[in-house]
């Protein structure tokens, strides 16, 4: 069941049908001569509006697809953490995994000389326990609500469908209207009413369970939040008493017998562990059930009820536009639209075919290049050599001396991972990170940051420039250049150890797919 998470989703969606959509209007009787390209902002809802055709005389065919360029990740930035992201998709509330143990002090065989321990031991437990009975009930009633306002979201988007659709008739968009508003109503009635069969006195029962779990929804996140917050203050007295209590407990393991305190031990500690786990899962909801409250309030605020409601009434028998709705959610949105005279047509002229391109820009955005990087930095970044230079007149010594390098640059082919705010511009500035390979007398990975411009939108040309972590070969940390060494000691070579050195790096990389 995922049925909050699910409303996380369809929310936003719900938000953006509530906003001024970006409308792209083409008047039939005066057809563009080319493709039409527009521009949006990520995220906004675009209507496609086809004025002044009569349906009845067309075929019509509007689709839409979105898609994102350059998403596909090259196997070499696995390597930033030797595996890849996994994501968690959890988002339903944590059950209570049972009602707080049935604690009965009678049962305790060393009560007498606990207690003055258990006396606020008792009442603690049994004030936070009712909370956290309550708890579980306001989640459940809360849940439930949710639960509606989802199918209400779902509804609305079916309502949306048959109000939107391109062809076909009244009589069927009527049919499918009252199928899908039956089914909403019995699916998700506030007792045991029947669904109607008038479309006026439907919309009547659609608006009531509405509005009936709309206020619960909202009664019971009022609800929660108290009660967090009450469970959370009820915790720290709790775990004083039951500190005194198991505390009180250890005194009397010498005199009592070792049964009865075993017995004593478990119930006390299967109380107290009990109310733990059921305190971690209220902490462990919080967060979810926070974003649900945000989201319940933001379903009042939109006033998801009489867009409902308003969608219902458009679904009438005079429509002589085409409308075809979509979000712009991704790098590019695109229209088809196929229109052909019917066969019994009077209409003389050939229809349409054409696509609408529309580009986004706004939103956050991550995706990936690949290609060939120049790798440079100082003396330390490079790996070196070492050699031992004689001492005149000393022939048992000699100094640990640099050989000369000659490296001014290493090359290495790599890939990026680019994350950038949309601007819509030509030129698109971006943040990196990445990794490349080098090879040489070893093999290794470098690592990236730093910043890129890419020009294009469906090739890209990346140009990056900023900070490259390497390893390199160095002379041992217990040596210095210019020390003097026994040669018994050195042998014929100079000890080496691999350091990691920053430097920099300039890259020219190419988005491999859209």
């Amino acid at each position: 069941m995922k049925k909050i998470f699910t409303l996380f989703f369809l929310l936003p969606v719900a938000t953006a049908y509530a906003q001024s959509p970006d409308t792209i209007r083409i008047d039939y009787q005066h057809l563009p001569q080319s493709n039409i390209r527009h521009k949006a902002r990520h995220g906004s809802l675009i209507v496609l509006e086809i004025v002044n055709i009569n349906k009845s005389r067309y075929n019509i065919q509007v689709n839409s697809t979105s898609t994102n360029f350059f998403l596909q990740q090259p196997d070499i930035l696995k390597k930033l953490d030797g595996s890849a992201v996994k994501l968690n998709t959890t988002e339903d509330p944590k059950p209570d995994e049972g009602s707080s143990f049935a604690f009965n002090d009678g049962v305790l065989a060393l009560r007498a000389q606990l207690q003055e321990e258990l006396t606020p031991f008792k009442a603690s437990y049994k004030k936070l326990n009712d909370k956290l009975d309550s708890y579980w009930k306001s989640l459940e009633d809360f849940t439930k609500a949710v639960d509606v306002l989802q199918h209400s979201l779902l509804y609305k988007n079916e309502l949306t469908t048959v109000k939107d659709a391109c062809d076909g008739t009244y009589a069927k968009a009527e049919q499918d209207l009252l199928t899908a508003t039956t089914a909403f109503v019995n699916n998700n009635k506030i007792k045991n009413e029947t669904a109607a069969t008038s479309k006026d006195l439907l919309l009547a029962q659609v608006t009531n369970i509405i509005d009936h779990y709309t206020k619960i929804a909202t009664t019971e996140k009022a609800n929660l939040e108290q009660l967090e917050k009450d469970i959370e203050e009820e915790v720290k007295p709790f775990k004083e008493v039951s500190d005194n209590v198991m505390a009180g407990l250890q005194p009397l393991k010498k005199g009592a017998k070792s049964m009865d305190f075993v017995k004593d031990s478990t119930i006390l500690e299967k109380a107290i562990r009990i109310t733990y786990e059921r305190v971690d899962a209220v902490q462990s909801n919080k967060t979810i059930v926070s974003k649900a409250g945000d989201l319940v309030d933001n379903y009042v605020l939109l006033d998801q009820k009489t867009l409902i409601a308003n969608s219902y009434k458009m679904i009438t028998p005079v429509n002589y536009t085409i409308r075809h709705t979509a979000l712009a959610d991704k790098d590019e949105l695109k229209f088809e639209i196929k229109i052909d005279p019917k066969d019994n047509t009077i209409c003389a002229d050939p229809g349409l075919q054409t696509p609408i391109i529309v580009k986004t820009f706004g939103g956050f955005k991550i995706d990936f290049s690949t290609g060939f990087f120049m790798n440079f930095g100082n003396n330390n970044f490079f790996d070196q050599s070492y050699r031992l230079d004689s001492i005149a007149g000393d022939p048992d010594h000699a100094t640990i001396a640099r050989n000369d390098n000659r490296n001014k640059v290493i090359p290495s082919l790599g890939a990026l991972m680019h994350a950038y705010y949309r601007t819509g511009w030509a030129v698109q500035p971006a943040l990196a990170i990445g990794v490349s390979l080098s090879t040489g007398s070893s093999t290794k990975f470098n690592y990236h940051a730093g910043i890129s411009l890419a020009a294009g939108r469906d090739q890209r040309i990346v140009a990056s420039f900023g900070w490259t972590l390497t390893q390199a070969t160095l002379l041992s940390s217990k040596y210095q250049e210019g020390q003097v060494v026994a040669r018994s000691a050195m042998g014929t070579t100079v000890e080496t150890e691999s350091f990691h050195r920053w430097g920099n790096f300039l890259a020219v990389t190419y988005n491999l797919t859209r």
